[in-house]
């Protein structure tokens, strides 16, 4: 499967993203699966996992609401500091946990490659 073809596919499910979000969820979902399965290439019969998975990555951290609220990455006391979390870096948090692999692992575990 294409990024392409997964960008098309995950933009009629979350049409209102813009552009950036959509391809670095894409992206993100891809590497995901690459690692997951062992391949270099994620396959074509995941196109529409593919596309649900972007779905439930953009939905878990609301990027597809303009008024969301950025997590707090940091906190000081003294001198009162704040630091906010960018919505691709709670993408990457979020992806990097695994977390949102579980719903789709079984669709996944049909292409995954043993590793030698």
């Amino acid at each position: 499967m294409t990024r392409e073809t997964l960008m098309l596919r995950a933009q009629s499910l979350l049409p209102n993203l813009p552009q950036e979000t959509l391809e670095f969820a894409c992206d993100l979902v891809l590497e995901q699966i690459c690692n997951y399965c062992n391949l270099t290439e994620a396959p074509d019969g995941l196109t529409n996992t593919a596309a649900l998975m972007v779905r439930g990555l953009v939905n878990s951290v609301q990027l597809q609401n303009e008024n969301m609220q950025p997590a707090a990455k940091g906190v000081s006391r003294g001198d009162t500091s704040f630091s906010f979390a960018t919505a691709a870096e709670q993408l990457a948090a979020l992806a990097g946990s695994g977390d949102f692999l579980t719903d789709y692992k079984a669709q996944l575990n049909a292409y995954r490659k043993m590793r030698w």
